[in-house]
């Protein structure tokens, strides 16, 4: 049983406002095929065999903007992070959450299964020099995936095809290695389904979205999606008996008239043959149960 989730950092289901959500102009044809529409909050629910689409709520039961570290530690153990930081934290975790992380994770629990666990982001040599010279604040993924046992992938893994870029393409890390060469948005996606056919957990952090969230512009947004879209569709392309989720910690990029997180509500894709565990998921504390339950059928 493969499961890959493919984490998209800030993304909600926000109005169809061509002046401030870039899903609703951008060119996105695998992801309005498979989720029936454009991605705002008029997308309706959708369960069929092999494919769930719903959405899901992030606020975790705390007033106030939800955070990275809080919403992130959520979607990879099952508890409500914020419920134990008496509200909404981030963007990095603190001894708090680390000791949740410390003893549980999606990670963890995968790490010791046949196929393993896998955190499918390359990181580049400067990461691991920050890292290891303790210069650096490190996100949840990374800290949960440290925790459980896991290295790091470095430029030589993504060389052979076993790590995907951030950017997805590749050009940051080819930047800094000429011998490298970029790949094609529907090639990266592809590589990150061949990565996941291998492991019964692979964790997938795209957190470009909201940083162009805080920082972009609505055009650079819009190109964003686009790119997401294609990628997506190299996923689906090959994807076979994996089952692939979709999903995020908060609301930002589909409000690009606020530089702030927003309280959407966030989406939930699901495709694949373990689907159907993930039909009625009220919030983003649900998703991990539902792998789990995923994984012991």
């Amino acid at each position: 049983m493969q499961t890959l989730l493919l984490f998209l950092d800030g993304i909600g289901l926000g109005p169809p406002d061509r002046t401030r959500n870039p899903f609703v102009e951008a060119h996105t044809p695998n992801l309005t095929a498979l989720l029936g529409g454009r991605l705002t909050d008029r997308l309706l629910s959708r369960s069929e065999p092999g494919l769930v689409v719903s959405r899901v709520d992030a606020s975790l039961g705390h007033r106030g903007l939800p955070q990275s570290a809080t919403g992130q530690a959520t979607l990879l153990t099952g508890l409500n992070a914020a419920d134990l930081m008496g509200g909404h934290y981030g963007p990095w975790p603190g001894p708090t959450l680390k000791a949740v992380l410390d003893r549980e994770s999606l990670f963890r629990d995968a790490y010791s299964m046949s196929g393993g666990a896998c955190l499918a982001n390359v990181y580049p040599p400067s990461y691991f020099e920050a890292l290891n010279g303790g210069r650096l604040k490190v996100n949840v993924p990374v800290y949960a995936a440290r925790a459980a046992g896991l290295s790091l992938p470095d430029v030589e893994d993504y060389r052979v095809g076993r790590a995907v870029s951030t950017d997805l393409t590749g050009e940051y890390i080819c930047e800094l290695r000429p011998d490298l060469n970029a790949r094609p948005l529907g090639e990266a996606g592809r590589d990150l389904a061949l990565l996941a056919a291998d492991h019964t957990f692979t964790f997938f952090d795209f957190w470009l979205s909201d940083r162009i969230g805080h920082r972009g512009t609505l055009v650079e947004a819009q190109a964003l999606v686009e790119q997401l879209d294609a990628f997506v569709g190299g996923i689906i392309e090959i994807l076979g008996t994996t089952t692939l989720i979709v999903t995020s910690d908060h609301g930002n990029l589909e409000n690009m008239s606020t530089r702030s997180h927003t309280r959407a509500p966030v989406p939930l894709l699901v495709k694949g043959p373990k689907a159907g565990r993930f039909e009625g998921l009220v919030s983003i504390q649900d998703v991990p149960q539902a792998i789990r339950a995923a994984w012991d059928d």
